[in-house]
């Protein structure tokens, strides 16, 4: 009977170590992202450090602020933007981001909004490559006509409208 007793006690203060280190274990792990979140948002002195934390966390907030900072180098930017599966974050930076026409490029490739296409199309302030992407991406004849009708300032897209028009009865 003692021997019941002692064999007990030792698988139970067994189970309990086990149950403590699970706790610790998923403790540092939580204390260990906030730690690779912390690195990858403000390293600014090492790049590769940024990078090997930015492949370790998973929050999606932080791959947004980073690639939504235009303060932040490209490739890290790129990193971040890889790991995004936010379509409002694609749709911000294909829209908006005037700093960096290879980030605005990579955005402007994950959004499926044909709305987005649409004001990318049609907006002269916008350089002709971002222009020319977003261009092939449209379905809408709408938006090729009046680009091959209207766009006075790029003869290159406009050429580009008018090859896309198919629906000549209108």
């Amino acid at each position: 009977m003692k021997m019941n007793k002692l064999f007990f006690a030792l698988i139970c203060s067994g189970l309990m170590f086990a149950a403590i280190m699970t706790v610790r274990a998923q403790e540092e792990n939580t204390d260990g992202q906030s730690v690779l979140k912390e690195i990858a948002l403000n390293n600014k002195e090492d790049a590769e450090i940024r990078k090997l934390a930015l492949a370790r966390i998973t929050d999606q907030n932080v791959f947004r602020q980073i690639a939504l900072d235009n303060s932040i180098t490209g490739e890290i930017r790129k990193l971040a933007l890889a790991r995004i599966t936010d379509q409002g974050v694609f749709k911000e930076i294909a829209l908006n981001d005037k700093e960096d026409a290879g980030i605005r490029k990579l955005a402007l490739a994950r959004v499926t909004d044909q709305n987005v296409f649409r004001q990318i199309a049609l907006d002269n302030s916008i350089t002709g490559d971002i222009r020319k992407l977003a261009l092939a991406r449209i379905t809408d004849q709408g938006v090729f006509k009046e680009i091959a009708l209207n766009d006075k300032e790029d003869a290159g897209i406009r050429k580009l409208a008018l090859a896309r028009v198919t629906d000549l009865n209108e």
